[in-house]
């Protein structure tokens, strides 16, 4: 075969320049370990098989109060991080890349958030305690609870660059957007031909 131009995307750099394009789109600061914890998350659901082995079943399929079940009942430091470790990365995953996934469901998105920043958080804390991984990995998995909101609007904006979310449904996206004000919604909105107005959800109750 001749030389010629190769047409391979490499995984790594094409979510690398989607996620900061969407960082910087949010005016967001975030670091390089978080920017890179971002790209590396989205390459393996591409082909999750790594992350299947940590339950030795399909993690898109199994329910996350099963994942945090089984971390809650390891007896071993190590595995539990490693479910953690999983349960934070699915949350974070579906709730920024699937958001219309919510628009079926009885439960939002809030509850994912809720368990993958609570996951990072366990994460962090038990990396803490074991003292073998030094500062630098507790550290990322403190920054990722903390900053899990902000990143999940990174993920959905990825998935929004991509062609992967279907904007039919305005009415949820404008629940969405009463329930945590993203710009990123907003901006949505405003492109549908919809100006959204802020809601004092305090006094709408």
């Amino acid at each position: 075969m001749s030389e010629g131009v190769s047409l391979l995307i490499n995984p790594t750099e094409f979510f690398r320049e989607k996620v900061t394009s969407a960082i910087g789109n949010q005016k967001l600061e975030l670091n390089e370990e978080i920017e890179f914890y971002l790209v590396n998350l989205l390459c393996e659901f591409i082909n999750p098989e790594k992350i299947n082995s940590v339950l030795d079943e399909d993690i898109l399929e199994t329910p996350l109060a099963l994942i945090l079940k089984k971390a809650l009942e390891s007896p071993q430091q190590d595995e539990q991080i490693k479910l953690y470790k999983v349960l934070g990365d699915t949350s974070l995953y579906v709730s920024g890349y699937f958001q219309d996934f919510f628009n079926s469901k009885t439960y939002d998105i809030d509850y994912y958030i809720t368990l993958g920043s609570s996951a990072y958080h366990n994460v962090s804390s038990l990396m803490r305690d074991g003292c073998s991984k030094g500062k630098q990995f507790p550290q990322i998995y403190h920054s990722l609870s903390h900053n899990f909101p902000k990143l999940v609007e990174v993920l959905a904006e990825v998935a929004d660059l991509l062609g992967n979310s279907e904007n039919a449904n305005l009415l949820a996206l404008y629940d969405r957007w009463t329930k945590n004000q993203s710009e990123r919604l907003r901006k949505k909105l405003e492109e549908s031909g919809i100006e959204p107005i802020p809601v004092n959800m305090k006094v709408a109750q």
